[in-house]
């Protein structure tokens, strides 16, 4: 019996719909939609800097991953008097990073997820299930609607990250870091100033970050171009390309002539 039912399937399996552009383009989503949330989620960043008081240095790094929590990673910081014997430890207090990407970063990658889920059953529902796809109008039309609502997601999702990315780039590098220690100032860069409480290190390496918004992007304007094909799936176009009846007595009209002339 269970293989009858594996034979059936077979039998009725329509490959052909992976070579029709709304099968194809559906392959394409599964994959960038992957590279869009893997690259987010595999991400990780490493920044430094030195926290100089009199000849005293002290290397600092903070690290970070997603979601992007920089509150969550604390960075030990010397409190220093640089007036008293060119430079005095006077004790360590915790600083606290500016900055919460994570709402931005999380729903991005639930899009990207529900994205990849979706775009995977119904290929599957092509090719699989494609007599159902045909025989019921409504399910072309709820793939129509579905497919239109994840492109506006992806473009909301893409938008946000993207700020998301430009604040996580700010907040991690050196000059972010330093507006918001105590110790120091945002004045240390400049040369007139005979002691320099901090001094900027290694940066993070945001080309994977980049990457992913390439693909999230990427995937708003393939899910866009893929409306078209489903449109021509659903109830809704058939009706408008079908001709009405008051064109049929024309025809008819003028087959007639034709008809007589044989």
């Amino acid at each position: 019996m269970v293989s009858g039912v594996i034979d059936g399937l077979a039998t009725g399996l329509n490959t052909y719909a992976i070579k029709e552009p709304r099968g194809f383009i559906k392959l394409i989503q599964v994959i960038i939609a992957i590279f869009a949330f893997a690259t987010t989620t595999s991400f990780s960043g490493h920044s430094t800097f030195s926290f100089l008081c009199g000849a005293t240095k002290k290397d600092k790094h903070l690290d970070f991953s997603y979601p992007f929590r920089l509150s969550a990673t604390p960075i030990k910081v010397e409190q220093c008097d640089p007036t008293l014997n060119n430079g005095t430890i006077n004790g360590t207090e915790m600083f606290t990073p500016y900055g919460n990407m994570a709402s931005s970063a999380e729903f991005y990658v639930f899009v990207g997820v529900m994205a990849f889920l979706y775009s995977l059953g119904a290929l599957v529902l092509y090719v699989v299930f494609d007599h159902i796809y045909r025989k019921y109008d409504l399910i072309p039309i709820a793939d129509f609607i579905v497919s239109a609502l994840f492109a506006v997601l992806w473009l909301i999702s893409s938008s946000a990250w993207a700020q998301g990315v430009t604040d996580l780039k700010y907040y991690t590098s050196p000059k972010g870091l330093f507006f918001e220690i105590p110790q120091c100032p945002p004045n240390a860069f400049h040369k007139s100033y005979k002691f320099t409480s901090c001094k900027g290190g290694n940066e993070a390496n945001f080309a994977t970050l980049n990457v992913s918004l390439i693909f999230g992007f990427l995937n708003c304007g393939v899910w866009v171009g893929n409306l078209w094909f489903l449109w021509k799936e659903t109830l809704w176009f058939k009706l408008r390309s079908k001709p009405t009846t008051e064109d049929t007595p024309e025809i008819a009209q003028q087959q007639e002539p034709q008809r007589g002339n044989i």
